[in-house]
This record gives C-alpha cells, sequence and structure tokens, in this order.
C-alpha cells in the first residue's frame, strides 16, 4: 500500500477499503486453473501478518498509539506522565513480569463499547483506558488475530534502534550526562578506532551482495542507514569484537 506525503493521511480506511475488500474476495476463493493437473480449484488465501513502524500501524489499527498512557499494542502495561518533560514514560518495574497481554476479543469488546458509547466524553475515557479509538477494517479479515498479527518489524526494532544504542553503550556514549558510561566493558578510542578501520578496509574482498561499501563505524554511526546497521551486528560485530570482549 502506498500512501502519498507530505502528509499522513486523514482517513486512512479510504485507503485500507480496496485492499480489504480484494482480501476478503481472497477469502471465499477464486477459480483457478492447475496446468499440471489439468483440473480447476478455488483458490483461498489469508492474511495472517502485517507489519511497519509503530505510527503506521498504530493509524491502520486506529490505536492511540505509543504516546498514549496504554501505547502498546501487545499488553496493557500503564504509561506514567513526567510534568518535567511533559511526557509519557513507560518504566520498567516489576509490573513488566505480570502484564496482562492484550487479546482479540477484548479487543472487539472495546471497539464494541466505544461504538455503542454516545457520550464523547465518556468516549474519550475509553480511549485514555485502552488506547484503542475505535474499528478499523483488518479486523474484518479472518486470518487476522490481534495483536499477534501485527509484530514489531525488525528494521525499526533492532536495526534502527536496538543495535546503535548497544553501539552507544559500548563506545561509552548510551548517558548524556557521561556518570554511567564508565564500565569495564566500554571500548576504548583506540579500539574503536580499530574496529572502524578494519571495516573500511574490508570492503575490497566483499561481495557485492551485502549492499552498500561498509563505512568506518567509529567515524559514520552517527549517519548509519538500517541496512549498515544490519551488517555491523550480522556481518560484523561477532568477528570484531570477539577478541577485544573477551576478558570484559
Amino acid at each position: 500500500m502506498v500512501i502519498p506525503g507530505p502528509n499522513a493521511p486523514k482517513d486512512m480506511d479510504s485507503y485500507l477499503y480496496p485492499i480489504v475488500n480484494e482480501l476478503q474476495t481472497l477469502e471465499e476463493g477464486i477459480p483457478c486453473f492447475n496446468g499440471y493437473t489439468k483440473q480447476n480449484f478455488l483458490l483461498k488465501a489469508y492474511l495472517t501478518h502485517c507489519t511497519g513502524d509503530i505510527p503506521a500501524i498504530s493509524k491502520c489499527l486506529n490505536l492511540a498509539g505509543h504516546n498514549a498512557y496504554k501505547g502498546c499494542r501487545f499488553c496493557n502495561l500503564l504509561g506514567i506522565y513526567s510534568t518535567v518533560n511533559r511526557h509519557i514514560y513507560f518504566p520498567l518495574n516489576k509490573q513488566c513480569k505480570n502484564l496482562v497481554l492484550r487479546t482479540h476479543e477484548e479487543t472487539k469488546h472495546i471497539i464494541n463499547q466505544l461504538s455503542l458509547e454516545t457520550n464523547k466524553s465518556r468516549q474519550e475515557l475509553i480511549i485514555k483506558d485502552t488506547g484503542i479509538k475505535g474499528a478499523n477494517l483488518l479486523f474484518k479479515l479472518k486470518g487476522i488475530e490481534f495483536p499477534w498479527s501485527f509484530p514489531i518489524d525488525i528494521m525499526h526494532l533492532y536495526f534502527e534502534n536496538v543495535a546503535p544504542l548497544m553501539y552507544l553503550h559500548w563506545s561509552g556514549g548510551f548517558f548524556k550526562d557521561n556518570k554511567h558510561d564508565d564500565n569495564s566493558y566500554n571500548l576504548t578510542k583506540k579500539e574503536l578506532e580499530y574496529i572502524g578501520n578494519l571495516m573500511k578496509e574490508s570492503k575490497k574482498c566483499l561481495p557485492l551482495e551485502i549492499g552498500q561499501a561498509p563505512r568506518d563505524i567509529s567515524k559514520y554511526h552517527t549517519g548509519f542507514k538500517a541496512v549498515e546497521w544490519r551488517n555491523w551486528i550480522e556481518l560484523f560485530s561477532v568477528p570484531l569484537l570477539k577478541d577485544i570482549f573477551i576478558d570484559k
């Protein structure tokens, strides 16, 4: 699905409707011909998973999004508002061990509640308490099971978040105040430059299939794209760090 920019669509359903309509047709089945057996058969297809970045999925599912008090689409973790930073945070404490997971039936029940509620103030209270804003067209599909049909995509979760944060942690730049950055496992400037130089020099003997030629991570990590972080984690990190981290 391609939605023209530059702004986010005001009516997401207008883009989803033709797709959902076509997918429902596939669920019912379309006549096909098997060229090998020379027989007609009914082809059925079901959408079971859909992924994307968090704001896009929130719009598709009509969720309040990650800035809401119930911002997680998988569980009912409750956020806490900071009056200092004017932002909702999700502190990691003991409640994370006993989180109540969302279910498909519970979500459908909340959607039904919202559709029956005529008082706008009470509607807004339900949205605040649940993180669900209303019905979405994807729930009409038989293969969809919320929230497990909408996993977090690996590019945004790992390659654009976890990987760069891990590098900052190893290089001693994770905390802004530097109070907690002096750890035994932090890499020295000399070690980082050594790793970065090996990456840069390795491009002479690497196949084109890996994509963009590797850059010196010690110099250019702030400008790394997702594919570069992927290559760092999957191809370079283990062989380049195994001898350095052996005693750390």
